[in-house]
């Protein structure tokens, strides 16, 4: 009985496991329906209109948002498909209706036979998206190439609209996690695009993509920042028509090899070939296919960057000028105040750390960040040059001094001895004299090697951050 009790609980673990599968593979929210288009390949206006950009996660390369794409082209027989596959269902002619022409309809269409009238809708509403079924309209089936994530319970709401003029309307709300590409040689102020790759699809269903509306907000609305960090500056439809045969050979040369020698039915011919030739579902070399991007570009927040980590990088660097004009025998002082700041930067260092996106290049603040380093690294040497310049003139000139202090009171000594008083203006004269010998031998070249750097590490600084933040 014990040894039964385990397998039935480990067959109902099992069960539970799959039903959670199941219910979180989300199916696509752009799935078509009906083959090809009735009257051949048709010309498709798309829209794109941004509800938020939910987050940006530059440490991983992803992005959230919730798109509404909107989609129209001409079909005569929309029409007449909704209309009987409505009237169908509603006669009970038709048990199920495979897809409702709005979300917000699939609650239950209601049926005509049983019900004494549509009292409830307005005339030349009969067949409203709402209470309709789209059953045979035909729509394209399109894809999205590099969604990371669709979140589990996320909304998806739709709307297929049909004139009886001969047009069709298909919007729906896309909830997706992206990954894409970014560069962060600017950051703090880099510009991004952010890309939702829509899957390419067969000219003999659609002939082009055409760019049409387009919005950077969407029915939310407020005032502020739509997401932490970043700024939305527009987005675009992009369209794109390739030939596959080149597009696959683009992926195959320039990411990896091509077949093997011994495949029998290889994607792509190997390298002893003299030329490229897509062995699946390509026919000719004339075959392409048609597809669109919607890319959205936004800009970082870089006064957040400036304020919290330039401004106080900067700030010790402007404290490490103070060295400079701090007397050169002043070691202990000296290098006291740099190696503080030196850490202090460090330690600062490591808390922006956690900000900055992970690259295989050096971003702007890092290199900004590294000049600081340097400029204040360079005064410690610097401290101890101008300390032994500074002693050695003195030591060298201590004889000196010694022997205008010994004249000075020879002098005085022979003026006493004369019997006359101590003229003023001698002494005045020798003591000047003794202070410019002084200054002259003993701070001169220390005092314009401090000044020569103090005027370098100002000038580097601010050079340097201009020229990094503007791109060079």
């Amino acid at each position: 009985m014990v040894m039964m009790t385990k397998k039935a609980c480990l067959v109902l673990l099992t069960l539970a496991l799959a039903m959670c599968q199941v219910r979180s593979q989300m199916k696509p929210p752009l799935g078509g329906q009906a083959g090809f288009p009735p009257n051949g390949p048709v010309t498709v206006h798309v829209s794109s209109l941004l509800e938020r950009l939910l987050a940006v996660d530059d440490q991983n390369y992803r992005f959230e948002c919730i798109l509404y794409v909107y989609f129209s082209w001409p079909d005569s027989t929309a029409w007449s498909r909704m209309k009987e596959s409505t009237d169908a269902f509603r006669n009970g002619s038709k048990e199920t209706c495979n897809r409702n022409c709005a979300s917000h309809g699939e609650v239950g269409i209601p049926r005509t036979y049983g019900i004494p009238s549509f009292s409830g809708v307005p005339k030349g509403l009969e067949y409203a998206p709402e209470i309709s079924c789209c059953d045979g309209v035909w729509l394209p089936s399109l894809t999205q190439l590099n969604v990371y994530e669709l979140p589990e319970g996320r909304l998806q709401p739709y709307e297929i609209r049909i004139s009886d003029s001969g047009s069709v309307a298909w919007w729906t709300a896309i909830h997706a996690t992206y990954f894409t590409p970014m560069n962060f040689q600017r950051f703090p102020l880099d510009e991004q695009k952010l890309v939702v790759q829509f899957s390419f699809t067969s000219p003999l269903m659609v002939k082009e993509f055409v760019p049409s509306t387009t919005a950077t907000r969407f029915l939310v609305r407020g005032e502020g920042d739509v997401v932490s960090g970043w700024a939305v500056d527009s987005i675009g439809v992009e369209p794109r028509n390739f030939s596959v045969r080149n597009e696959i050979a683009h992926w195959v040369d320039g990411y990896g090899e091509r077949a093997a020698e011994s495949d029998t039915y290889p994607l792509i011919l190997p390298d002893t070939a003299n030329q490229t030739i897509v062995q699946y579902a390509v026919p000719d070399e004339g075959f392409y296919a048609v597809s669109f991007n919607v890319v959205i570009h936004i800009h970082r927040l870089w006064r957040y960057y400036l304020l919290n980590i330039i401004v106080p990088i900067f700030l010790l660097v402007v404290l490490s000028m103070v060295c400079y004009i701090m007397p050169a025998t002043s070691l202990d002082a000296r290098l006291a105040l740099s190696i503080t700041l030196f850490l202090s930067l460090t330690a600062l260092q490591l808390v922006v750390n956690d900000q900055l996106p992970r690259s295989s290049y050096p971003t702007a603040i890092t290199k900004i960040v590294l000049v600081y380093y340097i400029s204040v690294a360079v005064a410690i040497p610097e401290t101890v040059v101008v300390y032994f310049l500074a002693n050695k003139a003195k030591r060298e000139q201590a004889p000196v001094v010694k022997g205008l202090e010994g004249l000075k009171s020879a002098i005085k000594q022979s003026t006493k001895g004369e019997g006359a008083e101590e003229s003023p203006e001698l002494q005045s004269n020798l003591s000047i004299a003794l202070k410019t010998l002084q200054r002259k031998k003993i701070e001169k070249i220390p005092f314009m090697i401090d000044m020569f750097s103090l005027l370098a590490v100002a000038v580097t600084v601010v050079l340097s951050t201009v020229l990094i933040l503007c791109g060079y």
